[in-house]
């Protein structure tokens, strides 16, 4: 019987008794198996982030097992769940089955498809923009463009409320936008100068 190797093995007993009668030989079978399962264990982070919109990179696993050894070749990964163009929480599973038939337990990684990118505002117009003293201030506006949420210009909030077309000077007017996953662009500022030019 070899413990370490699979297979069925046979037993024998004998017996003689004090006159020399042998008796019927018996034979037992030793069936040496493997019910082990093997054990996945995934590699890099979990759960995995990957920015929307890019590529994402299987970090693998590996397996090993009682009687096989490492049988990470044999690991079955299915990505199939996984949408990198859409923002949200996705599973990567893991299984793998030795060559004996016994399946390892299922192992699952979170995959988290995530917007970091900030908008970008793009002024419209003079920046600097004059404006006659005394004269009414024209808003030029701006464009929001973001990587997942796209055009959201509309989102812009515009704060002119430090212009003051009474008075000679420079002043700022400030753009500012967030993204629907809470990214804020870049604070973007306009100087605003308010000049005479208009002759007596």
């Amino acid at each position: 019987v070899l413990t370490d190797t699979l297979g069925s093995y046979t037993v024998t007993y004998n017996v003689t008794d004090s006159s020399g009668n042998p008796a019927v030989e018996v034979t037992r079978t030793v069936d040496i198996v493997d019910t082990t399962i093997p054990v996945i264990t995934i590699t890099g982070d979990d759960p995995q982030t990957v920015e929307v919109n890019t590529a994402y990179t299987e970090a693998g696993a590996t397996a090993l097992d009682n009687y096989d050894g490492d049988i990470s070749g044999d690991i079955v990964i299915d990505t199939s769940d996984i949408d990198i163009n859409t923002v949200d929480s996705y599973e990567v599973t893991y299984n793998v089955t030795d060559a004996s038939g016994n399946d390892a337990v299922e192992v699952i990684r979170a995959v988290n498809v995530v917007d970091t990118t900030s908008p970008v505002i793009t002024l419209t117009g003079d920046n600097p923009q004059q404006v006659e003293f005394e004269t009414s201030y024209t808003e030029l506006n701006a464009t929001a463009d973001d990587n997942y949420d796209g055009d959201i210009s509309g989102d812009i909030v515009i704060d002119a409320s430090a212009v003051d077309v009474n008075t000679l000077g420079d002043y700022s007017v400030t753009y500012n936008v967030t993204d629907a996953s809470g990214n804020a662009a870049i604070e973007v500022t306009r100087t605003v100068e308010v000049r005479d030019t208009t002759a007596p």
